[in-house]
């Protein structure tokens, strides 16, 4: 199976990481503008301290196998005010595309989403149980993982409290939610993992992930692509690397490819009209030739 990804996000932490990195190493100051980060319980024991000796709180909450942990950016304010808008607009190209990852994670991903953060708005029963308190840890928990599947092991993130209680938050919170969409939250064993690499199982049938609609076969896509390939091009492209697999009403299958006009194009605009920003403040005409080709991609959909 292939894997696909928007390159929005890791392109503009590059830039960004760029930008930031050249005063990193000049300046060694303590005082610093602060951010968080999240990291594994694991990755924190080892390498992070819960304060620092002048006082800083580096851990701020820890839940289910992960921990929030704040750090510092030595040497921001030494940024020119291009860098910094450079720094801006691509981290909002990338958080345009947010809805985007979700969606390509899991195909119910927004629908929860969208449940569980209405239900912390308008829920106004009680919240001081333990019910309560295993609600948002799961809500926190897909929130990291963009999604209802473990961010490492793939698995589906399982509820530690009942149906009969999220019934309850729902109505009591008027959210709708498809029932059956329900239904596959608390089902350990349906679209149980987001992707499966068990060879003893069709691997696209077996993962959850929305690369493909949900009933599309290994053997389909493999001969779907193997059509469309240009066997005699001796430098071919990476071909569905920007499209989803869908089934016609007649059986046939088709690619819906990601851009302006295409799938996604509503957040595919948003991203386009912050990377044209961030081509004004380019740091050189190498940098800004990469997003010019960037912002053509996503214009075209063209590989």
């Amino acid at each position: 199976m292939r894997i696909k990804l928007l390159s929005i996000m890791i392109i503009g932490v590059v830039f960004a990481n760029s930008a930031i990195a050249q005063v990193l190493t000049e300046d060694k100051r303590k005082d610093a503008s602060t951010t968080n980060s999240v990291v594994t319980s694991k990755e924190l024991n080892s390498s992070v301290s819960v304060q620092h000796d002048d006082g800083f709180k580096y851990l701020t909450e820890q839940f289910a196998d992960l921990r929030i942990v704040r750090y510092r950016i030595p040497g921001w304010d030494r940024l020119s005010l291009n860098q910094k808008k450079l720094v801006y607009f691509l981290t909002q190209a990338g958080y345009s595309g947010r809805d985007i990852i979700w969606d390509q994670n899991y195909r119910h991903n927004l629908a929860i989403r969208h449940a569980l953060e209405s239900i912390i708005t308008k829920y106004n029963g009680n919240k001081n149980d333990r019910n309560w308190e295993d609600f948002m840890v799961y809500t926190k928990r897909v929130w990291f993982s963009n999604g209802i599947h473990h961010h490492y092991s793939m698995d589906k993130i399982m509820p530690e409290f009942n149906r009969s209680y999220f019934n309850s938050l729902i109505e009591s919170a008027h959210v709708r939610l498809d029932p059956k969409v329900i239904d596959i939250m608390f089902d350990p064993k349906t679209d149980a993992k987001k992707v499966s690499l068990n060879s003893n199982k069709d691997l696209l049938l077996a993962s959850a992930t929305n690369f493909y609609d949900p009933d599309i076969t290994e053997k389909e896509a493999q001969d779907f692509y193997d059509n469309m390939i240009d066997k005699s091009d001796t430098r071919p492209i990476s071909y569905g690397l920007n499209s989803k697999l869908v089934r016609n009403e007649d059986g046939t299958i088709s690619e819906k490819v990601w851009k302006l006009d295409g799938m996604y194009g509503t957040a595919i605009r948003e991203i386009i009209m912050w990377l044209e920003k961030a081509v004004l403040v380019a740091e050189n005409p190498q940098q800004a030739k990469a997003l010019k080709l960037l912002i053509d991609y996503y214009q075209t959909g063209d590989l």
